[in-house]
């Protein structure tokens, strides 16, 4: 590669934005589209906004000038969901939940029963569906994971390096250090701290350090430094107390979480959840094409039974027709499953107004 090649894609690298061309592995349109598992997803955002006819033009192939953008639009509020919900999950360790469940009483029972590896798949496999479903939910799920993490590998980590450094500087040795602090005895941890504050001075240093009165100073620091990590530790045991508390509430009150805890309970490998009904499995599982001759035998029958040829006037005639073709989409539905989400709902309103352009036909 060339020097200016080199310099271009340092110079593009520099310049991206938070959404790369191409876009993560998963995160096309038609990756999604065709995803069995989270394709529903997307269908979930564009009910929420009313954009079902969005979803008619996609599934008709029929998309106008604007849907580009719109298409685009979409595609980047599921990318933001997927990834925000990733964040979630992935913080979601087993070391992390043992370490809740140590400090909160509730949230420990869950991982008794379960154990942390079965007690964090049944919470992950619901996360992502709250995430596209309910917003509002899934921050008071996710913000004091958050909050701990962020503490834990913030505030929390720098006292633990200003402890490492100041014992480091003071050529005190951590080992001994910890021993003497877990020594619960008063007047023999007092003797052990002192004991560490002057040793590892060798020659001129010892003497120095009695002008200096550094074991003074280093017995302060030590203590000092006791406190700091104490009351470290009982912010940290705080978030692990609230973020305890939120996943105890998020699994025994939510259906979809309690299904997941027994699936997870009553298995060592639990089957997974029936996927949430997608584009692909609405498109294969409603018709596309209206049969003809059903619909037209279906129709004699009806004018046979109505008594059809016996009306007097076009207001009848119509109003019959209109009664016909309501039981032909009442047949249709009752031979679809019931409440399977948005894409299905798509592919139903496209094979009834199938039904509906069939009115005027009709003799």
């Amino acid at each position: 590669m060339g020097i200016l090649d080199t310099f271009r894609k340092s110079r593009e690298k520099a310049l991206e934005g938070e959404y790369k061309t191409p876009p993560p592995k998963g995160h096309t349109l038609a990756e999604v589209l065709n995803d069995k598992t989270n394709s529903h997803l997307l269908g979930t955002l564009l009910e929420k906004d009313g954009k079902e006819d969005l979803g008619r033009r996609v599934a008709t192939r029929k998309l106008e000038k604007d849907d580009i953008e719109l298409l685009e639009e979409y595609r980047i509020k599921y990318s933001e969901k997927v990834i925000e919900s990733e964040k979630i999950e992935n913080l979601l360790n087993e070391e992390t939940v043992i370490e809740i469940a140590r400090r909160n009483e509730d949230f420990a029972k869950i991982v008794n029963i379960l154990g942390p590896k079965k007690a964090i798949r049944a919470i992950r496999s619901q996360l992502r569906e709250i995430c596209f479903t309910d917003g509002d939910r899934f921050s008071s799920i996710a913000e004091p994971i958050v909050e701990y993490d962020s503490y834990k590998n913030g505030e929390y980590k720098k006292t633990s390096d200003r402890v490492e450094k100041f014992c480091k500087d003071n050529n005190i040795s951590v080992k001994g250090y910890l021993e003497a602090l877990a020594i619960e005895d008063g007047e023999e941890k007092e003797k052990a701290l002192k004991k560490l504050a002057r040793e590892k001075q060798k020659g001129w240093k010892e003497v120095w350090n009695i002008i200096s009165m550094k074991a003074a100073r280093n017995l302060k620091g030590m203590k000092n430094a006791e406190d700091e990590m104490e009351s470290s530790m009982a912010e940290l045991d705080r978030y692990k107390e609230s973020v305890g508390d939120m996943l105890f509430t998020s699994v025994s009150g939510n259906d979809d979480m309690r299904d997941a805890f027994a699936r997870e309970l009553l298995s060592e490998n639990p089957p997974p959840a029936e996927p949430k009904p997608g584009f692909e499995g609405a498109r294969k599982e409603t018709p596309d094409a209206l049969n003809e001759g059903d619909f037209n035998k279906a129709w004699e029958t009806f004018k046979d039974e109505e008594a059809y040829g016996a009306t007097i006037n076009e207001y009848e005639q119509d109003a019959l027709k209109e009664q016909f073709m309501e039981q032909q989409k009442e047949a249709y539905r009752k031979k679809m499953p019931e409440n399977k989400g948005f894409w299905h709902s798509v592919f139903a309103t496209m094979f009834e107004e199938k039904i509906n352009s069939k009115k005027d036909t009709l003799k």
